[in-house]
């Protein structure tokens, strides 16, 4: 969803204050933990010309949320009541008519402090059809945000095999690109108790970077969690900075209120927002598979996968601090 970016002030991880007791020992981002083979057909697949850009609203959402429904089901994620699929409304300040979206919703139970919830989220929704560029009027939305959706799905399939301390809801929202809609209808009804939940973990636009680049925003906000990152960042196979959410980020360079961690920090629910900055294909039809960066992409992912492991053994063991 974010526009434009300026350069933004960057604060390296290495400069980051340590732990004060004991570290949990960081979880190895070692390659071949997440079936990358498995993570790209996701994005092609929902990337692919037949969804038609996942407009919220249009049949092509209905079949994108059906493909990650499935991917949730195969995955082993468990249901909240009877229905992956959690629907919202929503009615404009101007045009009052009623427009419908759909989340997707799975999670997995803690095996030692099932009571706590980590969230981890990415929006399956884009811009659909519209004005031509070059010929070309899909906006296919591959890296925003069929590789967060992606992303969440891999992860799922790992937790589920591997189950995690914590328990852990995985999201796909819709309407992320009409005001985070679908963010807001979750924090306004969630399946849990809101101060059950330790942290939202989001993920937007985290596969096309040629500079080996991604962001955690959220650190600024909650402090606690900048230690952690930075032993994440230590081992981590990308270049994992903080940033993008000081007051000294101004406009379109401040990724608070990007995308649909906004609803979460709004609420008082700490997060961290893992994405790259915006590249010349960001909401152009030219935003396809082919123009990602698929070593980036994997690495990106395993090391995503390496902070919601620390995040769980740290909300596990009480020293993740709550709101």
């Amino acid at each position: 969803m974010r526009a434009t970016l300026a350069l933004a002030s960057l604060l390296a991880v290495a400069t980051a204050c340590g732990p004060q007791q004991p570290p949990t020992p960081v979880p190895a981002a070692t390659s071949g933990a997440i079936d990358t083979a498995r993570l790209f057909t996701h994005v092609r697949a929902l990337a692919h010309d037949s969804m038609r850009g996942r407009r919220t609203g249009t049949p092509d959402a209905e079949r994108a949320r059906r493909y990650v429904a499935d991917q949730f089901a195969g995955a082993g994620l468990q249901r909240f009541g009877d229905s992956w699929f959690s629907p919202f409304t929503w009615r404009g300040a101007r045009d009052t008519t009623a427009r419908h979206g759909v989340n997707v919703v799975g999670w997995l139970r803690g095996s030692e402090r099932p009571d706590r919830y980590l969230v981890v989220t990415a929006h399956y929704d884009h811009e659909g059809v519209g004005a031509p560029v070059n010929g070309d009027s899909i906006y296919n939305g591959a890296d925003d945000d069929a590789s967060g959706t992606a992303a969440v799905i891999e992860l799922a399939r790992w937790f589920a095999a591997h189950p995690p301390k914590t328990s852990v809801v995985f999201v796909a929202f819709d309407a992320e690109e009409s005001a985070l809609r679908g963010a807001r209808a979750f924090v306004d009804a969630p399946p849990v108790p809101l101060d059950s939940i330790v942290l939202n973990v989001n993920m937007d636009m985290i596969g096309h970077n040629d500079r080996n680049e991604l962001y955690a925003a959220g650190t600024w906000q909650y402090p606690q969690l900048k230690p952690l990152v930075a032993r994440v960042a230590a081992t981590a196979p990308v270049r994992l900075l903080m940033g993008h959410d000081t007051p000294s980020d101004a406009g379109a360079s401040n990724w608070v209120n990007a995308s649909d961690h906004a609803p979460f920090h709004a609420r008082g629910v700490p997060f961290l927002y893992f994405g790259v900055e915006d590249h010349a294909d960001y909401h152009k039809p030219s935003d396809e598979w082919s123009s990602m960066t698929p070593d980036f992409f994997a690495r990106a992912v395993e090391t995503v996968l390496a902070a919601v492991r620390l995040l769980d053994a740290e909300a596990s063991a009480g020293t993740l601090p709550r709101r």
